[in-house]
């Protein structure tokens, strides 16, 4: 055999382990784009669950947020009273505060000693309402002692 035998056969002999190495590669990739197609044939069942639970989710939001757009609209005069109350203690507040500052005034021009006579004469009369309902209450409790012992 010549050189140029020896070089053909060296040249087969390369194709020959290029052709094993290419083999196993497309084996490879054969092997991979396997598993894709089982994935890619999983994914609109996958899919179909997700879009169905995406319904079910966005129904029961529907419902929710009716709900609680029913039970606003029944809580929207309890809001209305309140906020009517809310000015009308205003208003009322502001009435007792041009009443209190009007007599406040008018007892700053007031005399002391009269002031201070007025103030002894209810001080009085609340000691003497407090004297009668203490005396009124023992004679009550004493006449309950007094049945207890007879009985």
């Amino acid at each position: 055999m010549d050189l140029v035998g020896i070089g053909v056969v060296l040249i087969g002999i390369a194709f020959i382990i290029l052709a094993i190495y290419f083999s196993k590669v497309l084996q490879q990739v054969g092997n991979i784009l396997q598993d894709v197609d089982k994935t890619v044939g999983e994914l609109p069942r996958q899919l179909n669950g997700i879009l169905d639970e995406t319904g079910n989710l966005i129904q029961n939001s529907n419902n929710t947020l009716a709900d609680m757009n029913t039970k606003l609209e029944n809580l929207t005069p309890l809001f209305q009273v309140v906020g009517d109350l809310g000015e009308t203690t205003q208003g009322l507040t502001s009435s007792l505060v041009d009443v209190t500052s009007s007599v406040q005034q008018k007892g700053e021009h007031a005399n002391k000693s009269e002031q201070n006579k007025r103030l002894g004469n209810i001080y009085g009369s609340a000691m003497l309402g407090y004297y009668f309902l203490k005396k009124r209450k023992e004679s009550s409790t004493g006449s309950t002692h007094s049945r207890v012992a007879q009985d």
